[in-house]
Parts: structure tokens; sequence; C-alpha cells
């Protein structure tokens, strides 16, 4: 054999083996890009949310999502900027993208059905976040905050401050949480007997940016309002601009849900009277919990209830102003 057809078999046999090599390398990159830090096939979270224009699902979504990456896993979420048939239609495309898992967050308790029958006929459990859906049996559990406790925490309040008044009720129908504030704060109120008179009842989608015009027609036609309680801090705050602007802050009591940092400042300042806080940080952390559970093919229980705690301006030197609690 001449010394050339010895070098070119050389050549040959070393690109079979730097393809051999190639080769394993790509097998071990694929395998290992689908294993979490558990050694175990990686999952995908599908998460979708009413609105991500409210820090508050901001904060959830980043303590779940943190629980998420450190295992290896992967999480996708969707904003449905309240609209529940768009939100729908993101739940379906998650279940085309075969996600392990899905965290809903309601835009609509009723509207929701269909996407989580899609869900339930594709063998996808769902867990439901922060808001309640009317048909539990096509869940695997709820994580809510205590919502009744937070309108009975800010009725009670009222009670020791005022003895009956004009309130201004900002509402979101369509989503229980938000009901059940409301109704723990009428309940309250009612069962005291204390007297009071609804000026109305304004459906916001618990935004800002809709509160405020809401409120600023209101008060162009009235300005006999004593109080205002809103089914979350982006409405009580939209609510507080529109009363600041004709010059009824402080003098009107506000009332609202969440404990967000801008709130605080607000009942600092003196011109927010109360927040019922829920816990963002909290309700993530219970939630990976849950969905890990679910996904080792524990059961989780049907529901799961977060403690609320009133800030006011008696109390709100125990808290930073600058955190979610």
């Amino acid at each position: 054999m001449g010394r050339k057809k010895k070098e070119n078999m050389l050549v040959s046999a070393g690109g079979v083996v730097l393809l051999l090599i190639l080769a394993g390398c790509l097998f071990l990159l694929y395998f290992s890009r689908n294993k979490n830090r558990q050694e175990e096939s990686q999952k995908k979270i599908g998460a979708v949310y009413m609105t991500m224009n409210n820090p508050y699902f901001e904060v959830i979504d980043e303590k779940i999502k943190a629980v998420v990456r450190s295992r290896g896993d992967v999480m996708v979420a969707r904003d449905s900027a309240m609209d529940a048939e768009m939100q729908n239609r993101q739940i379906k495309k998650l279940i085309e993208e075969k996600v392990d898992i899905l965290l809903i967050n309601a835009v609509d308790w009723k509207k929701i059905r269909e996407g989580l029958e899609a869900a339930k006929m594709a063998d996808i459990p769902v867990l439901a976040v922060d808001a309640e859906v009317y048909d539990t049996s096509l869940v695997e559990g709820t994580v809510v905050s205590d919502n009744y406790a937070a309108g009975e925490l800010c009725a009670l309040d009222l009670m020791k401050k005022r003895e009956g008044g004009k309130i201004l009720f900002l509402i979101q129908k369509p989503n229980k949480s938000a009901v059940d504030r409301v109704r723990g704060f009428k309940d309250t109120l009612d069962k005291a007997g204390w007297p009071y008179e609804t000026v109305g009842e304004l459906d916001c989608q618990g935004q800002l940016e809709v509160a405020q015009p809401m409120v600023e027609k209101v008060l162009e036609e009235r300005r006999d309002i004593d109080v205002v309680m809103g089914l979350n801090d982006p409405s009580s705050l939209g609510a507080m601009a529109a009363l600041d602007a004709v010059g009824m802050l402080p003098e009107v009591l506000v009332y609202s849900v969440d404990g967000a940092p801008e709130s605080k400042t607000m009942i600092y300042e003196g011109r927010m009277t109360a927040t019922a806080a829920q816990s963002p940080t909290q309700m993530g952390t219970v939630t990976a919990e849950l969905l890990y559970k679910k996904l080792a093919g524990e059961s989780v229980p049907e529901k799961t209830t977060i403690p609320v705690e009133l800030i006011t301006g008696e109390n709100i030197g125990e808290y930073s102003l600058g955190e979610w609690e």
C-alpha cells in the first residue's frame, strides 16, 4: 500500500471519528436540554393571566417562574388583556404546545369554561390562581386570597370611623374574587345595621385607566360621596385621582384590596384610608408548590385560601412602603 493511500485512509478514519464525536455531542445536548435539574423530563408550564397591567400579577408570575427556573423547567405566560375570548384562545394554543400543566387566572369565572373543557379533553391538569372558576370540577385546585374577609376588614374599619354614609363601589362582575370582596363589605355593614346609601356600582374591570374616567363622570353629576370601596388598588387609585382633581381627598374615605406599594404610600400620606393586603409572593410560592405536587402525581387541596390583613394609617409603620407583602 502506498504512502499516499495510507494518508487518505487515515484522513477518512479521522473524519468518521469526528462525525461520531459530533453526533454524540448533539445527542447529549438534545437530551440534556430536555431534562430538568432532577434528571426528569423537562416540564412545560403554561400560565394565562387576566392582565399583566397590574403589578400584583407580575409579582405572582415572577415568584412562580423563579421556582420553575430553579428546577430547570420552562414556563410560558400569556396576558389576556381582560378579554375572556382571547383567554380561551390562549389556553387552546398552550394545549397545542403540549404544556404539562396550566395555571389559569380567569378573566370571567363562567366564560372560562370553554378553555377548561379543552384542557380536560387534552388531559392537562389545571390550577386556578387568584380567581375562582364557576365549575370547580374542571380544575384540580384553586389558590385564592380570603377575599370575603378582605371586604369584612374594610367594613369593620369604616364603622369605626363613620356612623353612616354614601358609598361608591368599584366592581368587576365577572370576577368571583372581586364579587366576594364587595359582598364581604356589604354583608358586614348590613349585619351591623350600619346605615348607608349606594351611590353607584361602576364595573371598571379593576383597571386604573378605566376607573378614573368613570368616577370623573359620576362627580360631574354629584359630589355627595362619603366612601369609595374599590375591588382592588388600581381601581381605587383611579378613583382617588378623580377625587383629588376636584379637591375631595382625603375627606372621602377610600378603601381597597391588594396592598400595593403605591397604596401603602398613599395610606402613609393620609390620602387612602385602608387596603386589605394580599400577598402575591405567598400566592406565587403556594401555587408553585402545588403545581409540582400535581406534576408528581400527588393530590392537591380543592381550595387553598391565603389570609389577608388590613393596612391603615394606624399600623402603616409596621409595613415596608416599597414592597409587596
